[in-house]
């Protein structure tokens, strides 16, 4: 009878155990899952990208990005995205958005989620670091192969940096 009831305790456990694994590791894989993005949007039988949006508008002029190269080798360079919240309340998301140079190549990125096209890098808040305090700011950075070259323009949440 007792080795009924130990293999009974094991069973129980070992299927406790398993569920217990499997959400950990769908919570793993999952947790920089990038957000839902709207479709695409066709224009005259082109699809281009949906215009990037933060989670919460904020007065134009109240936030800021700064760009600034931090080293350079010969063929590449590092770069550091510093935003700013400049306003009286907190800021829940924020996008960063660089024309690059044509002849940039951004080979790893820090700090946020980034997608890159032809000539442009969207930098987007993470869950760690969506939430910008009155007065504060966060940095993020880029490694690129090219010319270190300051981007032509800047934007954060659509104003310019």
């Amino acid at each position: 009878m007792w080795l009924l009831t130990r293999d009974r305790v094991l069973m129980v456990t070992t299927a406790l155990m398993t569920v217990v694994a499997g959400t950990m590791t769908v919570l793993y894989v999952t947790k920089d899952a990038p957000a839902e993005r709207p479709p695409m949007a066709s224009v005259a039988g082109t699809t281009q990208p949906p215009r990037p949006t933060a989670h919460t508008s904020a007065a134009p002029g109240s936030v800021k990005a700064a760009y600034a190269v931090r080293s350079k080798w010969k063929d590449g360079f590092n770069a550091e995205v510093t935003v700013t919240n400049l306003g009286s309340q907190p800021l829940m998301g924020w996008i960063v958005q660089l024309n690059l140079p044509k002849d940039v190549d951004v080979t790893s990125t820090w700090g946020a989620t980034a997608e890159q096209g032809p000539g442009r890098l969207v930098l987007r808040s993470q869950a760690y670091n969506t939430y910008l305090e009155a007065g504060g700011a966060i940095r993020m950075g880029f490694e690129a192969k090219g010319p270190a070259d300051p981007p032509p323009s800047c934007s954060v949440n659509g104003s310019p940096c």
